[in-house]
């Protein structure tokens, strides 16, 4: 084969991967203009309908009893009936309605107000969507039309034209205070219908091809989201960060300078972000939310834009921290694995406080200097403190008391890179904070007069009396662990010595995102067991906090334990592609997997 023949092979094999890319809605998308604040897409609703109310999660939803006791309540009893009557009205039924209509393609907008200084809340909607069978849509818009009219609720239909296509417009009564409504139905289906006449005139131009402006498939960021949320989602959102930003700049500023400097941090962000896309994905195995960032290149060509991409050493494996740091004991219910650039973290906290309180955070520096054996906490500590830093929460030893506010034991260990593995950063660790044991300990109120600080053969450093705070150092000084509970915290540095320690949570993350560098996730395996254990305990706290009674909540508990029972784990996981520039956050639910079979016994 020559040269030519498969230069054209590989181009008609990249035009179909194209084709194949190109989601339905893409033109429906391409009736919106550029600076649209909002969209939401749902693409093959007819196909992804039927995927999804066939699973077998929709099944084993479809078995809990919360769900059937829904079924039967009066709210569901008078939406159903409701739903009903209005389409034995319309002579049609919700699967023609979906499939038939909405089932190809479909899209909700938001539209910015059509005077650029007007307030954000005048902001227009705008539906756009792709009949399958536009006689059944032009039917169904006749009745209910007719009806409309003949009781008032709509004062006129008038017709008009826009490049020889029909534009119909719904005016209310005077006295209804409600802007006209405006629609057109092309012959191929193709429907658009807004609060605003001009939303929909520029839909028509942009359909017929009268105006060639760019669409939001043209917007900043777009192209990037669009990829990122590829795949088959039930529905995908697009969102303009500068519209969000418009409409926080319109609200009261707060009176709390902590929350200015908030609302200051939040207005940045937006400001770094070019699009913002959200995908919903739902499957056999997963249900989750992806949630993509576009940033503006310049936002990642600052001085300060590093603190987007996550810092990793030469060589790192994305999202691999070293194995003794996953190495979790069997007991942990719940763990994060991610890494930080700590004097950065350090820096964006220190901007969101006040400028009153900043005269305070320089004496508590000061005091930290000295309890660091003089190595500065900014310019010495702090960056030789991660970047890999994982934390978990232990389930707790029965019968041991709570300590602190928090139900459950937490753990966090970060890597110390230090030059010296002799460690002057971990010496000054360990100073810093047995001195800050020391200090506590002096709390009448809460400790014992007699507590020491003491050092357990684990080399778990805490006071000899219960208090929520215990760490260690290891004897490498390369990794620091401080936690709620210094049981917790031995326990960890033994798991260390277990080649399968953590091998739970790494299931979980090849099962649900492997190719994310930073990620949460609980156990709900674990987790249920142990709430089902201590069910009674829980329901009397909540009962004794909330006024109810102990067997009303036990209800609500066994409910909300029936519905995780149908899932393995719950996450949040992050991923940043450094070429496209963009991070992408995903929250979700592994599905539990069905259970085996149970082996069949021999006939006798």
């Amino acid at each position: 084969m020559t040269a030519r023949p498969l230069a054209l092979l590989a181009l008609a094999c990249a035009a179909a991967f194209a084709r194949a890319e190109e989601a339905p809605t893409d033109a429906l998308l391409k009736l919106l203009p550029a600076d649209a604040a909002a969209a939401l897409a749902a693409d093959d609703l007819r196909g992804r309908w039927a995927d999804v109310a066939g699973s077998r999660l929709a099944a084993e939803v479809a078995k809990l009893p919360a769900f059937q006791d829904w079924l039967r309540s009066p709210n569901a009893r008078d939406f159903f009936q409701a739903r009903d009557r209005i389409l034995d009205f319309l002579q049609t039924s919700p699967a023609e309605i979906r499939d038939e209509i909405l089932g190809d393609a479909a899209v909700l907008a938001i539209l910015p107000p059509e005077a650029p200084d007007a307030p954000t809340a005048r902001a227009r909607g705008l539906l756009t969507l792709k009949a399958r069978k536009p006689e059944l849509l032009k039917r169904l818009i006749d009745q209910v039309n007719i009806v409309q009219k003949q009781n008032g609720e709509i004062a006129a239909i008038v017709e008009g034209s826009r490049g020889g296509v029909p534009v119909f417009t719904r005016r209310f009564p005077d006295a209804a205070g409600r802007p006209s409504e405006t629609y057109v139905l092309f012959p191929d289906g193709t429907f658009a219908f807004s609060n605003s006449e001009a939303a929909v005139l520029e839909a028509v131009d942009r359909e017929t091809g009268v105006d060639r402006g760019p669409s939001l498939l043209d917007a900043a960021g777009f192209a990037t989201t669009s990829a990122g949320l590829s795949g088959r989602p039930l529905l995908r959102a697009f969102l303009a960060p500068e519209f969000i930003r418009r409409a926080l700049d319109e609200q009261p500023e707060p009176a709390d300078p902590g929350g200015r400097a908030v609302l200051a941090a939040v207005r940045g962000r937006l400001g770094d972000l070019d699009r913002v896309g959200a995908a919903l994905d739902v499957d056999d195995a997963k249900v989750q939310i992806r949630l993509l960032q576009a940033f503006k290149p310049d936002a990642l060509n600052r001085p300060d834009g590093a603190a987007f991409a996550p810092p990793r050493p030469a060589g790192e494996r994305a999202g691999r921290p070293s194995p003794r740091m996953m190495a979790l004991p069997e007991t942990a219910v719940a763990a994060a694995s991610f890494r930080i650039d700590a004097p950065a973290v350090y820096r964006g906290l220190l901007g969101l406080v006040s400028e009153p309180d900043r005269p305070r955070i320089a004496k508590l520096e000061t005091i930290a200097d000295a309890l660091l054996l003089g190595r500065g906490l900014r310019a010495r500590i702090l960056p030789t403190l991660g970047p890999r830093v994982v934390a978990y929460l232990d389930a707790p030893d029965p019968g041991a008391p709570r300590l602190g506010n928090f139900p459950l034991p937490v753990v966090a260990s970060i890597e110390i890179n230090d030059d010296d593995p002799a460690g002057p950063t971990a010496e000054a660790l360990q100073n810093a904070l047995g001195a800050t044991l020391a200090a506590l300990s002096l709390d009448d109120e809460r400790v014992p007069a007699t507590a020491r600080v003491t050092t357990t053969a684990d080399g778990v450093t805490a006071l000899d009396a219960p208090y929520p705070l215990a760490f260690a150092i290891d004897p490498q000084g390369r990794q620091l662990t401080v936690g709620s509970s210094a049981d917790s915290i031995a326990r960890y540095l033994r798991a260390g010595a277990k080649a399968d320690a953590g091998e739970r949570f790494r299931a979980i993350r090849d099962a649900g995102f492997p190719d994310c560098h930073s990620y949460a996730a609980a156990d709900l395996v674990a987790l249920g067991a142990l709430a089902e254990r201590r069910k009674d305990r829980l329901a009397a706290a909540v009962a004794r906090r909330e006024g109810r009674a102990p067997e009303d909540v036990v209800a609500d508990v066994d409910r909300l334990l029936g519905a995780a029972r149908l899932f393995d784990a719950a996450f949040a996981a992050v991923r940043f592609d450094e070429a496209a520039g963009a991070s992408e956050l995903r929250v979700g639910l592994l599905v539990r997997p069905p259970a085996a079979p149970a082996p069949a016994t021999a006939a006798p």
